[in-house]
């Protein structure tokens, strides 16, 4: 039978040897993020369903599933257009692994043997059948066939491999509450300057426009601020003291990532959606006003490393006391740096 098994093999390697050979294999790893888990489950199950792909590894929990498929060249590719439809692909690792060494090892060793086996044969024809040196001579004759069969096995694998991807996809359940949350912190002090203009300037009250200055302390990754600074009133008459000319401001604030263009990972042009609350002291020459405040801004981040932040954003200010003629529109750009 081994005998029969190696020329097929030859067979098979002369009748292939006008096709290219594959002496490549593909390692992917896939994590994706899915806010329809189940949807995402019942797409992946469909895709292997439809396209006969062999599953060696499958692990379902009830937030997550991990399988591991090995699939062909045309397996892959339609993989690769159904992975962006089952949820936000979070890291795609590809590793490629050039077996041609391998190969010229093995045929190496190959050609070594069948030398070994003809030695074996030209001095088990100088003995009798029957004898003990015979017997012996054929046995170590039938372990060198055997390594040869092995071996011519593991060189057609590797040349003519019909599943030459191995596939490592996990998805799991995106959280939109926190569960188990882990907050990464970070040490960013900053500047940040901003333009308010106020949208019912009324002159007892507010000037057309202020400008600040504020110290922006950013202490989470994802991120969280607080800031401390004051606004000065623009083109401000000597003398005049009706409005509040300086404002005194204390605040927190939070940023949040769009999970569809992605979730702040770029160096150039994250867009983010955020919100701030804080204190303000409203003074003038004779009178001082505590003043609490709502401001949902929409930003962009200029560029983003390890170590530096640059950004900028409009919010809209919307204080509690005095809405109707201090709320007013803001811009704002900062500058944080890992210190």
């Amino acid at each position: 039978m081994k005998t029969i098994f190696l020329c097929l093999v030859l067979f098979s390697t002369h009748m292939l040897l006008g096709q290219q050979e594959l002496s490549t294999t593909t390692n992917i790893n896939v994590d994706i993020t899915a806010l329809d888990l189940a949807s995402a489950k019942g797409a992946l199950k469909t895709f292997i369903a439809e396209n006969n792909a062999e599953i060696k590894t499958q692990n379902e929990t009830k937030n997550s599933i991990n399988l591991t498929l090995e699939l062909n060249d045309n397996q892959y590719q339609a993989l690769r257009k159904a992975l962006p439809n089952w949820g936000y692909i979070s890291s795609d690792i590809i590793n490629t692994i050039d077996h041609q060494e391998e190969l010229e090892e093995v045929a190496l060793e190959i050609d070594f043997l069948k030398k070994k086996k003809a030695n074996y044969e030209e001095v088990m024809s100088q003995h009798e059948m029957k004898s003990a040196q015979f017997e012996a001579l054929w046995r170590e004759k039938q372990n060198v066939e055997d390594r040869i069969f092995n071996l011519e096995k593991r060189k057609s694998a590797l040349q003519f491999n019909q599943l030459p991807y191995t596939v490592d996809i996990t998805i799991e359940e995106e959280m939109t509450m926190p569960e188990n949350s882990r907050v990464t912190f970070v040490n960013m002090p900053g500047v940040e300057y901003s333009y308010l203009k106020i949208e019912n300037p009324v002159d007892t009250i507010t000037p057309s426009a202020y400008q600040g200055y504020f110290i922006k302390y950013l202490f989470t990754r994802g991120k969280s601020y607080a800031g401390v600074g004051a606004y000065k009133a623009i083109d401000k008459s000597p003398g005049d003291s009706t409005f509040f000319s300086e404002l005194f401001v204390m605040n927190f604030g939070q940023d949040f990532y769009s999970r569809h263009l992605g979730r702040g990972e770029n160096k150039f042009g994250n867009l983010y959606s955020g919100y701030t609350v804080g204190y303000m002291a409203a003074s003038n020459e004779v009178k001082k006003e505590d003043i609490f405040y709502l401001s949902p801004s929409i930003g962009i981040e200029l560029f983003k490393n390890k170590y530096f932040l640059w950004d900028t954003k409009v919010n809209y200010f919307i204080p509690f006391s005095y809405n109707r003629n201090m709320r007013g529109i803001g811009f704002n750009t900062s500058i944080n740096f890992v210190f």
